[in-house]
């Protein structure tokens, strides 16, 4: 029986964005120095280097939906979708979770999902086929892999922290974000305190901040010595890999 794992790709150089998508979402990249990245896509909006970036949230109409039946080998699931419709392929490479009902509590990789207008069925194709077959009552949430759409973080510190792009990654676009090692990282409003645990910063878009309560995301540590002014652009140690 042959094993695969998650690819990781050595010597990257991660100050380049492409159209095209070259790698699986997620894939792990590595410099030649040891620093660490996600790769992934941004958006419809442009993301600024330097700047946290964070996954999107789960949409509230494709959450706990009904589906069809569906049996044990099954490889694909028809779900009705809520008041939002599903657009291009943000499913793709994503996951779909039974969330309740007999199945529940079990999670298959997506291969496949169409744009579908909203309120309407969807089939959806796994990556996998099923392993406990679902009765009427079962319902379902789809979750989109956390390195497609990213965006900055707008400041909401209960947000999914992905990592800070090395440079600029046009809309739609994917690059490598860095998730591992010192990286160059806005310093927000709030500033931080040399040496400590810091996180998504509450004041601007795309910084920083000490961490300090435990309702928020731990991303890295400042070293000590001498930071970055409010405004600026740190040296932070990332730990989000």
């Amino acid at each position: 029986m042959s094993m695969t794992g998650a690819p990781v790709i050595y010597g990257i150089i991660p100050h380049t964005d492409s159209t095209e998508q070259k790698h699986p979402l997620g894939t792990t990249g590595v410099t030649n120095d040891g620093r660490t990245y996600r790769y992934g896509q941004a958006a419809s909006t442009k993301l600024v280097l330097g700047k946290m970036c964070i996954a999107p949230d789960i949409t509230t109409h494709h959450e706990d939906i009904a589906v069809n039946t569906f049996a044990i080998g099954d490889k694909s699931i028809t779900a009705t979708l809520g008041a939002t419709a599903i657009t291009g392929n943000e499913y793709q490479e994503g996951f779909v979770n039974v969330t309740d009902g007999t199945g529940q509590g079990i999670m298959y990789k997506i291969k496949s999902c169409p744009a579908t207008a909203l309120s309407s069925d969807v089939i959806i194709t796994l990556e996998e086929p099923i392993i406990v077959a679902a009765e009427a009552a079962t319902t379902v949430t789809l979750y989109r892999n956390k390195y497609r759409d990213i965006i900055v973080s707008d400041g909401t510190q209960a947000d999914l922290p992905v990592g800070v792009p090395n440079i600029d990654i046009a809309a739609d676009s994917y690059g490598w974000f860095q998730v591992g090692g010192p990286c160059s990282v806005l310093v927000d409003a709030n500033d931080t305190t040399v040496g400590t645990p810091i996180t998504i910063g509450d004041g601007t878009a795309g910084g920083v901040e000490t961490h300090n309560a435990a309702t928020e995301v731990l991303v890295g540590i400042q070293p000590a010595g001498a930071g970055a002014d409010v405004g600026e652009y740190g040296v932070f140690e990332l730990t989000l890999n």
